[in-house]
């Protein structure tokens, strides 16, 4: 593989949307996010929405949701494009959407993942989550069916 510069994370913007868009579509085949939910995420949602750019192209995003008068965020939705892959992109962007958390005062983040989502599941293990719970028919599955997610959780340092 061609090397990849390091990321540049930010804050995303309305500005980024047909692009996170697109992300999504790539990234996502049975849940992908509509324009319209991204679009609430980005402009009113209570939570953080952070882009991963690379070379002026969105190569990752992150979304965490707080709840008001919570000290636990919600890590809602991380995307990383194709290209992007193992090479740490998503563990930077996880670790600065767990900075943006710490600095709102949570004190721990919690997640699910798809249970069949090896690369996911291994991303958060590094990063020193734990999986605390398996969710039956959690997901949309191929077919019609439904596939199990697993919950993960860390407690964060401040």
């Amino acid at each position: 593989m061609p090397a990849l510069s390091s990321p540049t994370i930010r804050v995303a913007t309305l500005a980024d949307l047909a692009a996170v868009v697109a992300l999504e579509q790539a990234c996502f085949a049975l849940d992908a996010q509509t324009g319209r939910s991204l679009r609430h995420l980005l402009t009113r949602a209570h939570g953080d929405f952070l882009v991963a750019v690379i070379d002026d192209g969105i190569v990752a995003d992150v979304v965490v949701l707080y709840r008001r008068g919570s000290r636990v965020a919600r890590l809602y939705s991380i995307a990383v494009g194709p290209a992007a892959r193992g090479r740490g992109v998503a563990a930077a962007l996880l670790a600065q959407a767990e900075r943006h958390a710490i600095a709102r005062g949570c004190v721990v983040m919690r997640a699910e993942a798809r249970w069949s989502n090896t690369a996911s599941r291994g991303l958060f293990a590094a990063a020193g989550y734990r999986e605390t719970a398996r969710l039956a028919d959690y997901y949309p599955g191929a077919g019609g069916g439904h596939e199990d997610g697993v919950r993960l959780q860390k407690h964060l340092d401040n």
